[in-house]
């Protein structure tokens, strides 16, 4: 696989290729590249992935150096075809701004109740949910990302489909919250909660 410089990876940003992050959702919460998604390798990375990216276009990968080769064959092996390889520590070594997404632990979910969205599979929805969420998954907000307002708290079945959520509104000036963990946190976290 391809590794690019930091100037070309800025010149391919900027001529819109798009840029998966597949760090865990920890590390790209607290700090990561503005516009890029974060789809972490440990949650449902390939539905992800099939889900907001184009296969017949470019696709710049960030992910640790570890899971770097694991990333570029499970994207290969769902059709992925042009990727190249940024290595994040260029960033940062360059001192250039990063961003971060906001996020509320499980045990303060209850507190944002009138806001919560839940972005999980319908599927999974229907298994098990917050009693009175409202359910947009992640396919929906993806082809019509006003369904989510700003200021919206999102959360999923454990926070991998939520950061990729977030991050991907977060490309279209959408502002919003990630519950960390999602539901599996908060039935731990917040046994207040309806489910």
């Amino acid at each position: 696989m391809e590794s690019i410089s930091l100037e070309n990876f800025r010149e391919l940003q900027t001529a819109g290729v798009q840029v998966v992050d597949s760090r865990p959702t920890v590390l790209f919460s607290e700090k990561h590249i503005q516009g890029t998604i974060g789809i972490s390798i440990n949650g449902s990375f390939e539905y992800m992935a099939n889900t907001i990216f184009e296969k017949a276009e470019k696709l710049i990968l960030i992910s640790l150096s570890e899971r770097l080769s694991e990333s570029f064959l499970r994207l290969e092996a769902e059709g992925f075809t042009d990727v190249v390889y940024f290595d994040i520590s260029l960033w940062f070594e360059a001192g250039l701004d990063c961003s971060l997404v906001s996020r509320v632990a499980a045990s303060s979910a209850s507190r944002h109740l009138e806001k919560i969205v839940d972005v999980s599979n319908s599927e999974d929805w229907e298994v098990l949910h917050v009693k009175g969420v409202s359910n947009i998954p992640l396919v929906d907000i993806v082809k019509n990302p006003s369904k989510i307002g700003h200021g919206s708290v999102l959360y999923c079945g454990n926070g991998h489909k939520s950061m990729a959520a977030v991050s991907y509104l977060l490309t279209k000036n959408i502002i919003t919250t990630d519950i960390m963990g999602g539901l599996s946190a908060m039935l731990v976290d917040s046994p207040d909660l309806e489910i």
